[in-house]
């Protein structure tokens, strides 16, 4: 690249860029106004800040202990109340019989419902006062009121309390009167205790004294490593996005475009020169409204503090200085990704409004893995640290918050997985730029009948990449619905076997076949139907056998970073246990067989060869590795199986078909389904064959030696396969040409 093409194409985008009103708006003047606006609201919002008052009406109060006092009305004015919990809470007595009659009922209902009251409560003659025995009834009628009792050991209420759980304001009445009782139990049980001449800390016997070790910055950065990574990786992905559309979609409707793609400059210098210039933009934005929200924030939190709005926030600071520099160390490389998609997102978009409706998809693909951090009990470990965007936000929390020894530990996984996904990223942006469909598609009217039309007319030989990743998006729906209306309750062998072939014939095959049959001419070429060589199915079964040893230790590592929940694991061993006791023909049919060849002409025949146009291979293989992943129920299982999927492209790419790949899983399959149950008993093991595994604490498995002796025969058989030529894939005849030949040499035999 000329370095020196690239900088002159930076330099006018960038004044393009900042000649723009609109952007220069929504990247400087939107991040600097927006915040402290919504915090001058706040704060004006504050003076209506009040606790709300309820009304209880209290039927029976003489049947109450007068001390201490229970039932007294405290207003929101009283801001030094003794007993705070009961602000805003207004008694109305009533004189009402010693027992709740229906008439009673009535009447409560009728005032609940008219809001006259927002709580009843019933105190019963005789009712007797047991504080360390109380038991909660809740009783739902007319799907609108609540009847819960305190009652005694006795069975005896000491309360009913009736409210109408369809209105916020009586079960806020309701939770205020729960807590004002909880207060009131404890001071009349130390009264009581003071009675009896006892002490009366025995109502409260432990005292607990708590110390934080934390330093005040930490204290003071635990909450902002929450809140500011997200801000500012969401503000870095918009910032990234609207400059993208408009290098892109905005040239293209000025007609700039074309003056730009004749210069001297080639079409990757053209992408570094915006590419730039969007990561310039995106890093701007993301700055400036991490300042400017960090600072509103801080002082806001600590004017609320001193009002008593938000207690505890008044010590909260600003952010300090290095970890402020943590969080720019993670957005450097944050925003490069997000410019680098940007730009090859916009670089699709025939027009700016076009451009914008991509904003959408992009953002639902992010949030998860930036919102993923913020859920609780989430830890940096390998199994997050290698995730996307997840990483690296968790990664930079463990910084801001000081625990450096575990960060620096993971920060390689994080570098290295955040670097390749920039490389992949710029990679598939410089390739949008090349591709002259994608930079001069014109608009065009948009029909169901004339569409419907093109796609039976201009039918071709195999599936379009759009009509492959259709196809692809409609089976994992199809499984995320099947799996979820699931009727089979009963766990026995006949439901499984039901369930699994219902799932690989109806939802996986079923939606590629149909496609196949209407989409394309042929099945043959669009489900990739082509004979092998024996050769090729030998070396290929021969790679299942010595990479399953690989694969279990992945497994294993995926099991334990990911670990799953107990009741998940029970499942687990149950349906193992149904499995073996099943016949094994029936077992490898279902479990093996049926599998492999379903996902093998889905993902590796019609998907992959549609995904394969224009040589775009390294495209087909990820996708479809992701696609074969993902139709996979559980985590773990989708992280293998997309790893597997590789392999499988691989494969099929270098094959030129379904079938070696189909052998590679089918024999992949029934190791996975067999070994486990074969290898339980050391007693099943040949002697010739026991040097291969080893027992464990958690059972038998393989040996170091074979492992290591496998990973090296795995290397030569993917050597052979990755080496074979092109001109190799058309050695082995079609099952069509070699019909023809042999009725050639038929026919040739009776003349």
């Amino acid at each position: 690249m000329n370095w020196d093409q690239i900088k002159i194409i930076f330099h006018r985008e960038m004044r393009d860029q900042l000649r723009d009103r609109r952007t220069l708006f929504t990247i400087v003047v939107l991040p600097l106004v927006l915040y402290p606006l919504l915090g001058m609201v706040l704060l004006q919002m504050t003076q209506f800040t009040r606790v709300q008052e309820v009304r209880i009406c209290v039927a029976g109060k003489e049947h109450w202990p007068e001390h201490p006092r229970l039932f007294e009305s405290v207003s929101n004015s009283v801001a030094d109340s003794p007993d705070s919990v009961s602000r805003g809470v207004e008694f109305i007595s009533q004189s009402v019989g010693d027992e709740l009659t229906a008439k009673m009922r009535t009447q409560a209902r009728i005032e609940l419902a008219s809001g006259q009251y927002d709580l009843w409560v019933f105190i019963p003659k005789g009712g007797k006062i047991q504080p360390s025995g109380n038991r909660d009834q809740n009783i739902t009628a007319n799907g609108e009121e609540l009847e819960a009792t305190i009652s005694n050991v006795d069975g005896i209420p000491s309360l009913y309390i009736l409210g109408n759980r369809a209105s916020e304001r009586s079960l806020l009445a309701e939770r205020r009167f729960r807590t004002m009782l909880a207060h009131w139990q404890q001071r009349w049980l130390k009264e009581q205790l003071r009675t009896h001449d006892l002490d009366p800390r025995l109502a409260d016997p432990i005292s607990v004294a708590t110390s934080d070790i934390a330093p005040p910055d930490t204290r003071s950065a635990l909450l902002w490593s929450k809140i500011l990574p997200f801000v500012m990786l969401i503000w870095a992905l918009t910032g990234a996005f609207y400059p993208a559309i408009d290098l892109c979609a905005g040239e293209k409707e000025r007609g700039t475009l074309e003056t730009l793609l004749s210069s001297p400059a080639n079409r990757r210098e053209i992408v570094w020169g915006k590419l730039l210039t969007v990561y310039c933009f995106s890093i701007c934005t993301a700055l400036l409204n991490l300042t400017s929200m960090q600072v509103t924030a801080s002082v806001l939190m600590r004017q609320f503090g001193r009002l008593g709005i938000a207690e505890g926030l008044d010590s909260l600071g600003p952010l300090p200085i290095s970890s402020l520099g943590w969080l720019i160390v993670i957005l450097l490389p944050m925003s490069a990704l997000f410019s680098a998609l940007a730009l090859a997102i916009a670089a699709l978009a025939r027009s700016s409004k076009e451009g914008q409706y991509y904003l959408m998809p992009m953002l639902l693909v992010c949030m998860p893995l930036v919102l993923l951090p913020m859920l609780p009990g989430m830890t940096l470990s390998v199994g997050t640290c290698v995730l996307p965007i997840t990483g690296a936000v968790m990664l930079a929390r463990s910084f801001i918050e000081g625990q450096y020894h575990e960060a620096w530990i993971h920060a390689p996984f994080v570098v290295i997985v955040t670097a390749s996904c920039c490389i992949l990223a710029a990679k598939w942006a410089e390739k949008q730029f090349e591709s002259e469909s994608v930079l001069f598609r014109e608009n065009e009217r948009f029909g169901i009948s004339s569409w419907l039309r093109h796609l039976w007319r201009d039918r071709a030989s195999v599936a379009s990449p759009a009509e492959a990743i259709l196809c692809g998006l409609v089976i994992l729906v199809a499984l995320f619905f099947g799996r979820l209306v699931s009727s089979d309750t009963v766990l026995n062998w006949d439901s499984i076997a039901r369930s699994s072939l219902r799932t690989q014939i109806a939802l996986v095959l079923g939606p590629s076949l149909l496609m196949a049959t209407v989409l394309t001419r042929s099945l043959r070429p669009s489900m990739g139907l082509r004979v092998p060589r024996f050769l090729d199915l030998s070396v290929c079964v021969l790679f299942a056998v010595c990479l399953h040893p690989l694969y279990s230790r992945i497994v294993w590592f995926l099991n334990r970073e990911y670990s799953m929940g107990s009741e998940t694991q029970a499942v687990l061993e149950q349906l193992q246990g149904v499995i073996s006791a099943a016949p094994w023909h029936s077992v490898w049919i279902v479990m093996a067989i049926i599998p492999a060849i379903c996902e093998e002409l889905t993902f590796r025949g019609f998907i992959f060869n549609g995904l394969k146009q224009k040589n775009n291979v390294l495209r087909a293989i990820l996708i479809s590795a992701l696609f074969f992943g993902f139709s996979h129920g559980m985590l773990q299982q989708s992280i293998a199986a997309s790893m597997m999927g590789i392999v499988l492209g691989m494969i099929a790419w270098k094959t030129g078909g379904v079938f070696c790949g189909l052998a590679f899983h089918v024999t992949h399959n029934t190791l996975s389904t067999f070994l486990p149950q074969w290898i339980a008993e050391e007693s099943n093991l040949p002697t010739t064959m026991r040097w291969a595994f080893s027992r464990t604490s958690e059972g038998v498995d393989y040996s170091s030696l074979w492992l290591t002796v496998s990973v090296l025969l795995s290397l030569l058989c993917a050597a052979y396969i990755w080496t074979r030529k092109e001109h190799e894939k058309s050695n082995a005849p079609s099952t069509v040409s070699w019909l023809r030949q042999a009725l050639s040499a038929a026919s040739f035999a009776r003349r």
